[in-house]
Order: structure tokens, then sequence, then C-alpha cells
């Protein structure tokens, strides 16, 4: 019993969880993100809404002819990643707001399982899931926030490929965390996390100066700045295929990425130092200009490989 206190108003059962999923060419996809969610999902009182961006496949028609229980708003141009999300929470009911990639796949009842650990633990702001490849192995789903040291030691950078196991790279990714127990981070991805709309009320939604990339690491600094925790929550699984809507190598994402990442810095760090705001934007330029012609370089390695390998064969 909670003895008349008054925290015990939230330890209760949400009226209903609104699932956001935005696609963008993601018809490979679409189908078994949405059937997982049909079938895993034990609770009845949920809504998904699907926001698509303007896809150049049959995402929208799939949605529209097979899914008549889903919500589909459609964009007459590809606003970007926080725009949609935006748009979704505006228009949706639920008091929980669970954004989802499209191209994820529920293991057991994932969204129940965050449901149920935000209603009981009013100190956390947002949880994150479990992420899985689709081979079973572990997804590093969980950061610490980006300095200007450990941006440079990122996923796809180049020093963590040079040096896999550098101790910055390490600690940024959070590859020594215990993936199997509940942690306190400072942001998760957001393929997979949930809200209370209480939350997202208090904080604002989603910048929308961001495109694609570092959103959801905006949107948990503002969570934990408002004194509230952000959680990994290991017993909500979830197998995220990552990166389904962009391209691989070098791309338009790489470009967004670095963007997004100038922005954050310019928006919590830079502050009034201009002279400083110019280094970070000519490292950041350094930066892309160093991930362009490695990938080219390995683009051309594996070109010339294959062209062997035909020839030999």
């Amino acid at each position: 019993m909670c003895g008349g206190s008054a925290s015990c108003l939230y330890l209760k059962d949400y009226d209903m969880i609104t699932i956001i999923i935005v696609t963008y060419n993601s018809e490979k996809f679409i189908r078994n993100c949405i059937d997982s969610i049909q079938k895993k999902t034990k609770r009845t009182d949920y809504e998904i809404v699907v926001v698509d961006n303007n896809s150049r496949d049959n995402t929208a028609e799939i949605i529209y002819k097979e899914f008549k229980n889903v919500r589909l708003i459609r964009n007459r141009k590809n606003v970007g990643f926080a725009v949609a999300n935006n748009i979704a929470i505006e228009r949706s009911k639920g008091d929980l707001i669970m954004l989802l990639n499209p191209d994820t796949v529920l293991e057991n009842d994932a969204i129940g399982v965050l449901s149920d650990f935000l209603s009981k633990n009013t100190d956390v702001g947002c949880a994150g899931s479990k992420l899985l490849y689709f081979d079973g192995t572990l997804q590093l789903s969980c950061r610490r926030f980006p300095n200007f040291i450990n941006v440079f030691f990122g996923r796809r950078s180049i020093l963590r490929h040079m040096f896999p196991r550098n101790p910055v790279s390490r600690k940024f990714m959070l590859e020594n965390m215990d993936y199997n127990c509940t942690q306190d981070v400072d942001w998760v991805m957001g393929a997979a996390m949930m809200m209370r709309r209480d939350m997202i009320e208090a904080v604002g939604s989603f910048d929308e100066q961001y495109f694609l990339f570092v959103e959801d690491t905006d949107l948990c600094y503002r969570i934990r700045e408002s004194g509230k925790k952000v959680m990994y929550v290991p017993e909500s699984v979830i197998r995220h295929y990552h990166g389904a809507s962009v391209k691989e190598g070098f791309s338009r994402s790489q470009l967004q990425h670095n963007i997004g990442m100038y922005k954050f810095f310019k928006k919590y760090s830079i502050q009034k130092n201009k002279a400083f705001g110019f280094i970070l934007y000519c490292t950041i330029l350094l930066r892309l200009a160093v991930v362009f012609f490695v990938d080219q370089f390995f683009f051309i390695i594996n070109l010339v490989r294959s062209k062997s390998l035909r020839e030999f064969e």
C-alpha cells in the first residue's frame, strides 16, 4: 500500500499507449514491424500511428491496404525524423509515447514492459529497450553525451576502426556496460524509446532543427536536465536492423549526423564563443572529409577485389 502519498497517483495503468513509427522507403520492414506489435503487445489499449515521409516505394500503400487499424499520416515531402514524430505526438491520444523504428521487430511484450517500468518509476523520464541485431548479437543502444573529444570516437569513426579497443570509444559507446542489467544512462537510441506525454510537455518535443540523428540525444539531454532519469531496460527486447532507411557508406546520412552534432554543441556548449564555434565547425568538416575519403578508399578496394574474383572465376 502507498499510504496516501501523492506519488501514488502515478502508480497506475495508463489509459493508452501511442506507438509512433516514422517511415521512409520502409516497405521491406514495415509489415514485420506492425505484425510483431500486434502479436507481442498484450495490452489492447494502444494505437499505432505511422507517419510516412513521402516514401518512393510501396510503404504507404502497404499500411493503407493491409493495416486498417493503423493510423497513417502521409507527408508530401520528407520532413525528417524530428518533425514527423512531432506531428504524430500532436495528433495522438496516448498518455505514453513509444517511438519505434520501422526496421524493428518485437521479441517479447517489449512495449508493455516499458509501460510498466515507467508507471512504477516516477523519477524516470525516458526508458529504452534492449536492441539486438537480427543475427541475435547485441546492439549498443546507449551512449554518454558527446563532448569535444569522444565525438571523434563514435560508432563509425575512423579512430574507432583504427583502434577498436581504445578507452575513449569504449566509454563513449558504453561498451563495458552490463547490458543484462537495468542501467541509468545519458541517452538511448530513438529507435525504441518510451516517454510520458507529460514529460514531453514539460521539456518540449523534438527540436526540429535536427533533420536526422542527434534529435534523440537532444531530447534525452533536456529530460536529464529537468531532473529525470533516462533508463535502459533489458527486459524489453527488440530486434533492430539499424540503418534501413539510409544508405551504407558515405551519404546524406553522414552529412546529417555531423550537422546534427554541430547543432548540438552549438546549442549547449558554444554559447557566445564564436571563435570556438568556428574551430568546431572546421573540425567537423575535417571529420566529414576523412570519412568520405576513407569510404571511397574501401569502395575502390572492394571494387578491385570483386573484379579480381570475377576474373579468377
